[in-house]
């Protein structure tokens, strides 16, 4: 059973939290963020960002996948999480109805965000990391062509689905294979190309295109 730590100061949202996960998972509560501490995710308060931005850079852990829960954060904040390493965002008022969905969704490998915001995020982490990298780029684009060329055919298949914005049941029904099996690849190909999730995934993919592109 996964572990899930909640990081709130509010009782209620705690309290509502709890109820709609612990049939599924572990639930306890994290006291201090900055403290050692080890979880499957963590479902993080979004008033705790707003009090301290510096919390952003807990979400470099990837040992941990974190769910932020805000109330009408704007798109900005949302994008700027996943961009410092978040795994989703979900309102607080659909919370109580998708919170299981969601966590199930991020411990998979996924993001939980709307899907309009999806090529903003990958507009803009190809563009941070354009920038802190132009030199090293074809270096970089070489190595990740020689680790895409070790993915099997279906991983390929599975990877430009992906690339795609498809779910894993629509990969499924697409490649008439289980989303077990789905599951399958993507595990073998975030681990083939060193990726943490489909974002990821999606971004390095970009990258690939932009530097075949810039050099034919």
């Amino acid at each position: 059973m996964a572990n899930i730590l909640i990081y709130s100061n509010n009782p209620q949202l705690t309290a509502q939290w709890t109820h709609a996960l612990i049939a599924e998972y572990s639930v306890s509560m994290l006291h201090s963020i900055r403290g050692d501490f080890q979880a499957d995710a963590v479902i993080f308060d979004a008033k705790k960002l707003d009090e301290d931005a510096g919390l952003l850079a807990v979400f470099a852990n990837k040992r941990t996948r974190f769910l932020v829960i805000g109330a009408d954060w704007p798109e900005e904040k949302q994008i700027n999480i996943l961009i410092n390493g978040a795994a989703g965002y979900c309102e607080q008022a659909e919370a109580p109805a998708l919170l299981v969905r969601a966590v199930a969704c991020i411990l998979t490998g996924d993001i939980w965000i709307r899907r309009a915001l999806v090529p903003k995020v990958i507009g803009a982490l190809t563009g941070a990391r354009r920038m802190q990298a132009v030199s090293a780029a074809p270096v970089d684009c070489d190595r990740k062509l020689q680790m895409l060329a070790t993915l099997s055919a279906r991983e390929v298949e599975v990877a430009d689905m992906i690339r795609q914005g498809e779910s894993n049941k629509r990969i499924a029904l697409a490649l008439n294979i289980s989303e077990r099996t789905v599951k399958a690849h993507l595990s073998s190909i975030f681990r083939k190309l060193e990726v943490d999730d489909r974002l990821r995934l999606a971004i390095f993919l970009k990258e690939i295109d932009q530097y075949q592109r810039g050099t034919s």
